[in-house]
């Protein structure tokens, strides 16, 4: 039917407007019908067509990327078609003017849009040239398609990349066995080492992996991809998260063999790693008191999205099936098996396979090796069952791979549970009966119970057996639960050496998980409650307290317990820590009044009464839970010290808003528990009745001459007798000094982020002014702490000079303060005046040579480039003007007398200035700055790159050391993983299995000595086979 002329421009006017709005189904239909229309056109009307197609051929190339991405959306159907040759002709003719030249311009996302085009629409050949013109425009195309590699842009690379391997994967078999080897040579070598690129290593594993789904391929990738090995222990989670999935593509292919690739010891020491890494990520994420905003994890880019943790759970899904699909008996035995050669990556692989692995399949698993775990623990735990004394570790390991197999079926139970429910201990109702028909506590209860009576092989069995028990429903285990709340109950009554701490964790943990933990925390808090009376009353301290002190200490160490306690016992910790603050206080107030009075059996008096030992242990724990509570319970604060204000979303729905009231409500009642805590533990330590007492010893000190003189402030009183507890003042004091450093640590993490708006700077300022004032506060009860400290410990040198010189190492624990301090973010003139007053201390024999010279680097490692640091030391070694001689520090000049400083402080700065860059070229302009040691002999330095690393070595000869012509040094940007920053090269014992097998795990138990299958002599692909070797024998 007759189109009127302007028809078609007004259409491709209206589909440009609305094809950057509307939704992908929408442009897929605009994208047919101008195929279409195209189709059925004739004369005019299809030439206003064409000109519409040229016009999304340039917006294809020339616009930004997410038009671009638009504009090939309206070619999809014209480019699906391309081989016709009515389309082809037209792609020639629209593409010939602008592709090429693209492909050269400066704009590097003119060159990326270009480059990928070419995966759609090669090979661009006119259909009237002949055949030798045909060959050498293909030629010229595959030259301009390898020089996409070699972009200075990586995003041109990675397209690059994607566009080779899109191109051999469709068109392998019309490919020149020359151009083909060609272009895979530049893929692994230069593309798959490009050090400054993960992106592109990564679009190399993911490009092989299409190439594979050409059957013809497999030959020569067979010979490829081996070259590949080093990227799966590469320090990018995105590279090797792209190389696992690899890995699976070839595991799917018959001709390709995944040992070849990579050795199968080498994928369980990844596993390792990978799972090892992931958990220090989601511990560090637990840590972190607010989330990230959503503008910082957009700009991280897709690399933020592989992490170690999907890279295990993909090393699991290629690994696991192989354990699983067999016969039970054959996965107990290599079980076994990998249990001794490889334990942590049996552990690993099995906490992964959740989404691969049936629940029915791991839980049978789990009860048979229960079996047989409890089999060979009751025969050692009575001494009857032959075998190594390594058995043992292997039974423990076993029942913690039950645990790890119980817990993860356990955890797909339904999630929609009654309120109050255990969550823990349902599996789904198939496997209910199953699982406890299998395990019954008759089977295991007596070795619990000889646990508590013995310390020998049952006592280390018990806290892997707890484990594995501890995904299981506590009502089916009655006896069980009431054993394991009976022995937390004894070890709140007992002293600190009836259990270890991984006794008390492996307890809490399972009590944790059977919600047992409250009842028994209970019994710890009131001890502690009435031992705190106890010592405020200067009376000796009860027996249970070190007991209950040793479970305090292991709940707060415990993340998992930790969590747990906080959210139902918050109030009671809080009035713990405030019993025990307000019995220190008492206890010394009562002290300094027993000094003035000594008793009369004449024994020497107590500062801190009869139970002083075991002050300085409940300091530390009363320190370490009132910073738990503040910054885990307590919301973060604003600027100016108040909540910050939320955004409209978060207070949106009326029951969630009043929820998140109420719980903000209760949780700021633990704002500030630290600071108060701290703050009044420091004021009883440097108050004015223990700053008259000391003054007081310092003067009797002085007068009975065991003091130097002048250092006494007031005048001998009489009656004052020093105490006979010094030297557990003394670590009361550090103690506390320690928490103080600490909390100036973690002040930071209690002001919430500044929200954006109109006055998000002013906001910033206030809260910077707010760090500021925190850490001078800090600072200021550090200084008068850390002098009582000195103050306490030069008296004790004094009057009690038996126990050894204490000044040393005294000076010592303050030069790590003051390290701390420079690592916080205490401001740096406070850090200078900490450093100021302890260079004055120094004497000819305080401290020892290495503990000054190691303060002193620390510091100047920090502060280097601090103008105040650089002044303190140049009034103390000088400056030097250039060509001159260092000339004497002019006292006038600085705000410190460097001349009373002893003269070992500045033969160690001069030391350690001519070992700082900043230093020496602010202080001594005219040293030179040393040279390195040139090695012995000519060097070539490039042939850094030829040398193979640890983890090649071990490889047996698998692949020979490289040695890369010169000019192909100068192409190629990789490195090996030894050399990445940050990655550790792992060294293996060989028990790899054999080169070629369908399972993973069945390779472990063949023996050696099969071959590796060449490629199809004759074939197109052996030819390409053979290429591809000629040129590797040229690199190596």
């Amino acid at each position: 039917y007759p189109v009127p002329p302007g028809f078609p421009a007004e259409v491709h006017g209206t589909v440009k407007n609305q094809v950057m709005y509307c939704r992908p189904t929408a442009v897929k239909g605009y994208a047919v019908a101008l195929y279409k229309a195209w189709k059925v056109s004739e004369a005019g009307t299809r030439i206003q067509l064409e000109e519409c197609i040229q016009d999304w051929v340039v917006l294809a190339i020339r616009t930004v990327r997410k038009t671009a991405d638009r504009a090939r959306q309206m070619l999809e159907e014209v480019h699906r078609y391309h081989h016709e040759d009515q389309l082809s002709d037209l792609l020639c003719k629209l593409y010939g003017p602008v592709l090429w030249r693209s492909l050269k311009v400066a704009n590097w996302q003119v060159r990326e849009n270009a480059a990928r085009l070419l995966q759609y629409i090669f090979p661009l050949i006119p259909s009237e040239v002949g055949v030798a013109e045909k060959e050498q425009e293909l030629a010229r195309q595959l030259r301009i398609l390898r020089e996409t590699l070699e972009d200075p842009a990586e995003s041109v690379r990675r397209v690059g990349v994607s566009a080779v391997c899109v191109i051999l994967k469709n068109y392998w078999d019309m490919m020149p066995p020359s151009e083909t080897a060609e272009l895979l040579t530049s893929l692994y070598t230069r593309c798959a080492r490009d050090r400054r690129a993960p992106m592109v290593r990564a679009a190399v594993c993911e490009g092989f992996g299409w190439i594979l789904q050409n059957a013809l391929s497999h030959p020569t990738m067979a010979a490829v991809l081996p070259n590949l090995g080093e990227l799966l222990n590469d320090r990018s989670p995105l590279v090797r998260a792209a190389f696992v999935n690899l890995l699976d593509a070839v595991s799917q292919c018959r001709g390709v063999s995944v040992s070849n690739v990579v050795k199968t010891d080498d994928l369980f020491l990844r596993l390792s790693c990978e799972h090892t890494e992931g958990q220090a990520e989601r511990l560090q994420r637990g840590l972190q008191s607010s989330k990230k905003p959503a503008t910082a994890t957009a700009a991280a880019g897709p690399e933020a999205k592989a992490t170690p943790d999907l890279v295990a759970k993909r090393l699991a899904k290629l690994m696991a099936p192989s354990l699983f699909n067999t016969d039970i008996v054959q996965q107990v035995s290599r079980c076994l098996y990998f249990m001794k050669s490889n334990p942590l990556a049996l552990l690993a692989m099995l906490t992964h396979t959740q989404d691969v692995i049936p629940a029915a399949d791991r839980v049978k698993l789990a009860a048979a090796l229960f079996r047989y775990g409890l089999r060979e623990a009751s025969g050692h735990v009575s001494g009857t069952a032959p075998g190594p004394q390594q058995r043992p570790k292997m039974v423990a390991t076993m029942l913690r791979v039950v645990g790890v197999l119980l817990e993860g079926a356990a955890s797909e139970a339904p999630k929609k549970r009654k309120k109050g429910a255990a969550p823990v201990g349902h599996f789904p109702k198939e496997l209910e009966t199953f699982v406890y028909e299998h395990i019954k506590e008759e089977d295991f209860l007596h070795l619990l119970k000889a646990s508590h009576e013995d310390s020998g092989m049952a006592a280390r069995l018990r806290e892997d057996l707890l484990f594995a028990l501890s995904s299981l429903d506590p009502e089916r285990l009655p006896r069980t639960a009431e054993l394991v709340q009976h022995e937390l109950t004894m070890a709140c009554r007992s002293n600190d050496t009836a259990y270890t701490l991984v006794q008390l964790s492996a307890l809490m943990r399972t009590a944790v998980r059977w919600n047992l933990l409250g009842a028994s925390m209970e019994a710890a808090w009131e001890r502690l409650q009435a031992a705190a009376a106890r010592l405020g009353r200067r009376q000796a301290a009860p027996e249970d307290v070190q007991g209950a002190l040793m479970v305090a200490e292991a709940a707060f160490r415990d993340p998992d317990v930790r969590v747990t306690m906080l959210k139902t016992e918050a109030g009671i910790v809080k009035e713990t820590i405030e019993a025990l603050t307000k019995a220190f206080g008492g206890a010394l107030k009562k002290g300094l009044a027993e000094l003035q009075e000594p008793p009369k059996s004449g024994g020497a008096p107590a500062l801190l009464g009869p139970g002083a030992e075991a002050w300085p242990r409940i300091l530390g724990f009363v320190v370490r839970a009132a910073l738990h509570l503040e910054h885990r319970m307590a919301p973060p604060t604003g600027p100016s010290g108040a909540p910050p204000i939320r955004d409209a979303e978060e207070g949106e729905g009326g029951a969630k808003k009043k929820g998140a009231g109420a719980a903000e409500a209760s949780q700021s009642v633990f704002a500030g528990t630290a600071e108060a805590t701290l703050e009044s533990l420091v004021e009883a330590l440097t108050g004015g009745g223990v700053a008259e007492a000391l003054e007081a010893l310092e003067a009797m000190a002085e007068s009975m001459g065991s003091l130097g003189k002048g250092l006494a402030k007031k005048k001998a009183k009489a009656g004052i007798a020093p105490p006979g507890d010094l030297e557990v003042v003394l670590r009361a004091h550090e103690r506390l000094l320690e928490a103080l450093s600490g909390a100036s640590h973690l002040a930071v993490l209690r002001l919430a982020p500044a929200k954006g708006g109109g006055g998000e700077q002013q906001e910033g300022g206030a809260a910077v002014a707010a760090v500021e004032g925190a850490s001078r506060g800090f600072a200021s009860r550090l200084k008068a702490l850390e002098a009582s400290y000195w103050r306490w410990t030069t008296l004790a040198d004094a009057v009690q000079p038996e126990a050894g010189p204490r000044l040393p190492k005294a000076w010592a624990f303050s030069g790590r303060i003051v390290h701390q301090m420079s690592n916080s973010d205490i401001m740096t003139p406070d850090v200078i005046a900490a450093l100021k007053l302890l260079l004055t201390r120094t004497k000819d024999n305080l401290p020892a040579q290495d503990d000054l010279k190691k303060v002193l680097q620390q510091l100047f490692a920090r502060l280097e480039y601090e103008p105040q640091l650089v002044d303190l030391v140049a009034s103390v070694v000088g400056r030097s003007e250039d060509g001159a001689e260092g000339s004497l520090p002019d006292p006038a000049t600085y705000d410190f007398d460097a001349a009373s400083l002893n003269e070992r402080v500045k033969l160690v700065m001069e030391e350690l200035v001519l070992t700082f860059r900043n230093l020496r070229n602010k202080l001594r302009p005219q040293v030179p700055e040393p040279a390195l040691e040139a090695p012995a002999g000519p060097r070539d330095l490039r042939r850094v790159l030829a040398s193979p690393t640890p983890q090649q070595k071990m490889a047996g000869g698998r692949r020979s050391s490289r040695a890369p012509r010169a000019e192909d040094l100068e192409d190629i940007d990789g490195e090996s993983v030894a050399e990445s920053e940050g990655h550790r090269s792992y060294s293996v014992r060989s028990r790899s299995p054999p080169p070629r097998s369908d399972s993973l795990f069945e390779t472990c138990f063949q023996k050696r000595g099969s071959s590796v299958a060449g490629s199809v002599p004759g074939s197109v692909t052996g030819s390409v086979a053979g290429s591809i070797g000629g040129r590797s024998q040229d690199l190596d």
